[in-house]
């Protein structure tokens, strides 16, 4: 018995210390997966959710950026953007795309113009929703942050991710996989009961980010804006 007593504890502190023996393996969350491949699962439930919400921020060559959005898989968004340079209001739906920004945003569009022009355009967009046809050419670059499978490409490297411990996020258990990078350590929160939705990610370095899944399935309400505060882009043309 003392010999048993003595075995278990030795596998139990080498399990501790990471020394892999293969007892360790089938404990935890996705015990028969490697951390690569849990990540993997994450973002494969991800794209079969018909709709979710991201938000937090990201970089975007070298700005930061602040959303949160609610996409769904048929298109249909609504949410909102900010940065240094301003922010706006995004609604997309099967025709149109609606964008409502700020003065500081238009001021930071038209930035090359003559300042009477600046001043004309923005006296007459800003805090109006301004409405364009979705196949646009102006419209596609905000059209893309609608598209659910643009927004997870960046996730699809995992290699190298390695199981790190149990936590919660917004009071589900989330299983904690890291990968380290050139300049930080990328973090993974994936779900560990139900779907094994991607939670949240997170990344150290020169630009780091941190952004949160959540609201998977529920309908986007991208009902389109009406009334004089809607200007049509077709007639600024």
């Amino acid at each position: 018995m003392r010999t048993l007593r003595r075995l278990t504890a030795t596998t139990a502190l080498a399990c501790a210390a990471g020394l892999g023996l293969a007892g360790c393996a089938a404990s935890g969350p996705f015990p028969d997966l490697s951390g690569s491949q849990v990540a993997d699962k994450s973002v494969t439930a991800l794209r079969g959710a018909s709709s979710l919400t991201v938000s937090g921020k990201v970089w975007d060559e070298g700005k930061a950026i602040q959303l949160n959005m609610a996409v769904s898989k048929s298109g249909d968004c609504k949410g909102t953007i900010s940065s240094d340079e301003g922010s706006f209001e995004l609604i997309r739906n099967a025709e149109f795309v609606f964008v409502k920004a700020d003065e500081p945003f238009y001021r930071s569009q038209l930035k090359d113009l003559p300042k009477d022009q600046a001043d004309a355009a923005v006296k007459q967009l800003a805090g109006h929703w301004l409405k364009s046809k979705g196949d646009d050419e102006d419209s596609k670059e905000l059209s893309a942050l609608c598209d659910l499978d643009e927004l997870l490409k960046e996730f699809d490297e995992s290699m190298g991710a390695k199981k790190d411990g149990v936590t919660t996020v917004n009071g589900q258990e989330a299983l904690t996989l890291t990968t380290k990078t050139a300049d930080g350590t990328e973090t993974l929160l994936v779900a560990t009961h139900g779907e094994p939705y991607l939670l949240k990610a997170s990344n150290t370095g020169q630009e780091p980010g941190d952004i949160t899944f959540s609201g998977f399935d529920k309908p986007v309400k991208a009902d389109a804006p009406t009334g004089p505060d809607v200007i049509d882009a077709d007639q600024l043309r």
